[in-house]
């Protein structure tokens, strides 16, 4: 009897000692803290939901913020992973680097830029140059656009004054600021609702709140508005026009493209290093297909076809 008390008791500290060893945090359990950019929510959700279904002892904690504010929140160290429209630039590097962190940088998708206008708008495809026109304040009115566009003033919208949007705008004309007839709102959804009531309105919003078809919301978004189709700029024009579709991005026809980066500087291999991967491997990239965007690689889809005979009824 005393043996057995003996062996029990062993076993019950192995146990106990082998929960000890067990960390808090592992690729597929525990929580993380992520931080987005509110330009890629629908996308960002449609991936975490998928995380979090796949390995249902993971709990993702999102906040979805401006793309200043967010990776201002990944230099404080309040997160470890950031998913956003650029990478790491040389001051951000520096910081990290001298306290012994080396943020690991992923490609998870190839997002765009759209161009909303108003569904009254009878221009619905412009160059590349004349875009840059608008966005610049070189052409403030519609009709300079066309004689026949009744439209009005140009009144250029934005989702924040923080956004990747604009700062994507802002290097693609060259210019530190947008002219004086733009205006930030607060979220893309006012932006679309400002195009669709403001006959001379010209939105600036990420692609991926219109790019799923299957989604009512992004429906709902898509039947108040026209999107721009854009020809490519410079060398690349050829006398077409192309929309944001994933199609056009992974042909580089559509001018107003952009990548979409998923980074993390976690030390070890905790709950964050598993939604990375997950972004960034065969599931997640079939997640980022689905909400129509390009994901950042290829992602097969087998197709199969039964030969079987048939008889027409008479």
């Amino acid at each position: 009897m005393v043996k057995l008390i003996k062996i029990c008791s062993f076993c019950w500290l192995a146990a106990l000692a082998s929960c000890a060893e067990m960390p808090e945090n592992a690729p597929t359990f525990g929580t993380t803290r992520l931080v987005a950019d509110e330009t890629l929510y629908p996308v960002v959700d449609a991936l975490v939901s998928g995380f979090e279904h796949s390995y249902p002892k993971t709990k993702v904690q999102v906040e979805y913020l401006p793309e200043h504010e967010a990776f201002q929140a990944f230099y404080e160290d309040s997160t470890f992973v950031i998913v956003c429209a650029r990478q790491l630039n040389e001051r951000e590097v520096a910081h990290f680097k001298s306290k012994s962190l080396n943020p690991r940088t992923g490609i998870m998708a190839n997002d765009a830029i759209a161009l909303l206008i108003n569904p009254a708008n009878p221009d619905t495809n412009l160059t590349c140059e004349s875009v840059k026109k608008l966005l610049d304040g070189t052409v403030t009115d519609w009709k300079s656009i066309s004689n026949a566009n009744q439209a009005g003033a140009v009144n250029i919208v934005f989702d924040n004054q923080g956004s990747s949007t604009l700062s994507f705008v802002l290097e693609k004309i060259g210019k530190p600021n947008l002219p004086a007839n733009s205006y930030a709102l607060k979220t893309t959804a006012a932006v679309v609702d400002y195009v669709n009531s403001h006959a001379g309105a010209l939105g600036i919003v990420g692609y991926s709140w219109l790019s799923d078809y299957d989604d009512p919301e992004c429906r709902a978004m898509r039947s108040k508005v026209k999107i721009l189709a854009i020809s490519p700029c410079g060398d690349k024009a050829d006398g077409q026009f192309y929309r944001p579709f994933s199609s056009n991005v992974q042909d580089e026809l559509y001018p107003f493209s952009r990548q979409i980066f998923v980074i993390n500087r976690e030390t070890s291999s905790g709950t964050g290093t598993g939604l990375a991967a997950f972004m960034a491997g065969e599931v997640g990239q079939r997640i980022i297909s689905k909400a129509g965007i390009l994901p950042a690689y290829k992602v097969e889809h087998n197709i199969e076809l039964k030969s079987e005979s048939f008889r027409l009824k008479k």
